[in-house]
Formats: structure tokens, C-alpha cells, sequence
């Protein structure tokens, strides 16, 4: 007996496949190893059925199958691989090591390295199927797997883009406070303008009706004889023309002197000022509330005049503006 169990383990040194670097010495296999080896068949037969049938690693699926139909037409000792399995568990090594040394030398040659960090796919999806844990089905035993297979190529979500501002809708121009002028003659004296001023005034009103006999700017004076700035217009009228207050007002204050003769001024709205000159009556005081329109005076021929007519001139915020661009004239 002792004899036969000799051969026998010979033939299996004979036909088994030396591991390099160790002795391979064949252990024989109690009940309890057997009964090890057959679940690990059956385990191995499992993983095999459902790696083939369900296409997991279809790029691996035609080579694996070229190596089982190899493997069934070879002379694998399948004995002699399971023996040693059963003495590497039986003297205490990992399961998984023994296993994974159990594929090598039943398939041979080395298994593919494809993900870059050491770790064999193909190996991690066979120690998958054997250490799955009941009731996890596929999601728990393709652990392994799920880590080697490529990761999917997830669609970056565009940032959202911010909405449109719609764009401002463009607002009328306010009207200038000032239309300029032209003017190419002399200098014109301090706080004096050739510019159309808007009064923005409620209403105004032409003080008399007359003819231009002197206007805004440069001239001979027709008494002096001298190059002076006349301040603002003459308009010719007969004496005891009434007067009429511009716009509505309050007297600033009437007076007399030798170059107007009789005057008023009257302060409206909006820094705007009319003055009234070399008038023969005057018919408000300082202080009174007059409305456009209303008598304010009577025409004249007072103070340094040639004749009766009524002088007139407008300021805004103390510039003294051209009265022409603002009454009407015969």
C-alpha cells in the first residue's frame, strides 16, 4: 500500500509542474481538503458559467475561452494543482494567494496587467466571484471589477449662464439749458452772453410793443458818442405806453438816476431778472407781487435818453442775456 501511494505520488511529480524557487512536495487530502477542493470546483465552474454567459470583459471573453479549450485538450495534472492547494491551506497561506497560484499554474503563463497600479483585472474579477458575499449578488461580487473597468465618461454639466440684462432703454435728451451762439465780434464784458438761455418759465410777455431802435451788444453811444455794451434793447414807443411786468414776479426795487431815469426791476423764477428803464411813471412798489402781463409802468424819456422808448434787459443767475430772443418786436 505504502509502495503504491509511492508510485503514485512519483507519477504525479512527473506529470505536476515544478514551482520555481520550492521543492513541490504533494500532501495528501484528508476528507475535510477534499470537501475544501470540491466547493472550490464548483466555485471555479460557476465563475467560469457566469463570466462567459453574462459578457463581463468582453474584450477578455475570446482569450479566456481559447485558454479553457486548451485547457481541456492538455495534460493539466488537476490532481496535482488541487493537492497543492489543499497542503498551501492546509499549512495556513491566504486563501486568495492559494487560489490565485491554483489559476496560474492550471492556466499558465502570467495574467495581463491592463490598469497601470500592479493589480491583475481578470485576477481581481475571479477573486470577486470566490469572496462575494451571499445575498449581494452581482453588485456585491463585481467589486473588483467595477474598480478595473474603465470609469465612465461623465458629461460635464455646463455652468449656467447668467441671464441677459436687457438693454436700458434709451431716455430723451433733457432740452439744454443753453443753445450757443455764434458771435465773432469784440470781447463781451464780464458775466455777459450772446447765448440763448431757456428761462423755463411759466409764461412770459413782450413789456411793450415797439420797433428795435438799439440792440444787445456793441455800439456808439448816441449821447456820449463813445464805443460802449449796450446791456440791453431799446424799443421805440410813444410816452405813456403802459409797461408790462414779463413773467409773474416780485418787485425787487424802483429808483431813479441820471442814465435810466425812473426804473423798477421785477425777480422771477428760476434766477431770471427783467429790468425796465427811463420810464415816466412807475406804478408799483418794492415788494409787490405782480403777474405777467399786468402794468407795471408807463414809457418814457427820462434819465440820458434821445427819445421816448422803454429799455429792457433780462439776466439769469446775474448774466445778462440778449432780451430779443424772448419778445416780439414791430
Amino acid at each position: 500500500m505504502t509502495q503504491q501511494r509511492s508510485v503514485r505520488q512519483g507519477a504525479g511529480m512527473d506529470r505536476g509542474r515544478q514551482r520555481p524557487g520550492r521543492k513541490k512536495q504533494k500532501a495528501v487530502l484528508g476528507p475535510r481538503e477534499k470537501r475544501r477542493v470540491i466547493q472550490l470546483v464548483v466555485c471555479l465552474a460557476l465563475f467560469l458559467t457566469v463570466f462567459i454567459g453574462k459578457g463581463i470583459f468582453p474584450q477578455r471573453v475570446a482569450a479566456l475561452r481559447d485558454q479553457v479549450l486548451v485547457l481541456l485538450r492538455g495534460d493539466t495534472d488537476f490532481q496535482a494543482v488541487f493537492s497543492d492547494l489543499g497542503q498551501s491551506i492546509s499549512q495556513g497561506e491566504p486563501v486568495l494567494d492559494s487560489v490565485s497560484e491554483l489559476w496560474i499554474e492550471a492556466f499558465g503563463g502570467q495574467l495581463e496587467e491592463t490598469d497601470g497600479t500592479g493589480e491583475n483585472t481578470l485576477y481581481a474579477a475571479q477573486v470577486s466571484y470566490l469572496s462575494g458575499f451571499p445575498g449581494q449578488g452581482e453588485a456585491g461580487m463585481l467589486g473588483s471589477t467595477i474598480k478595473a473597468e474603465a470609469a465612465p465618461t461623465v458629461a460635464a454639466t455646463p455652468a449656467p449662464q447668467p441671464e441677459s440684462t436687457p438693454e436700458p432703454t434709451p431716455t430723451t435728451e433733457p432740452e439744454p439749458e443753453v443753445e450757443h451762439v455764434n458771435y465773432d465780434g469784440p470781447a463781451l464784458p464780464d458775466n455777459t452772453s450772446m447765448d440763448k438761455y431757456h428761462l423755463n418759465l411759466e409764461e412770459t410777455v413782450t413789456p411793450v410793443m415797439g420797433w428795435l431802435s438799439s440792440p444787445f451788444g456793441w455800439r456808439e453811444h448816441p449821447v456820449d458818442g463813445e464805443e460802449k455794451f449796450h446791456n440791453g434793447v431799446d424799443l421805440a414807443v410813444n410816452t405813456g405806453t403802459q409797461v408790462l411786468a414779463f413773467a409773474d414776479g416780485t418787485i425787487d426795487y424802483i429808483g431813479d438816476s441820471p442814465e435810466y431815469g425812473l426804473y423798477l426791476q421785477i425777480s422771477h423764477a428760476n434766477g431770471v431778472k427783467s429790468f425796465y428803464a427811463h420810464c415816466s411813471e412807475l406804478l408799483v412798489h418794492q415788494g409787490q407781487t405782480v403777474q405777467a402781463g399786468e402794468t407795471v409802468a408807463l414809457s418814457g424819456n427820462t434819465g440820458n435818453s434821445t427819445g421816448p422808448h422803454l429799455h429792457l434787459e433780462l439776466k439769469v443767475d446775474g448774466v445778462r442775456i440778449n432780451p430779443i430772443y424772448y419778445i416780439e418786436t414791430n
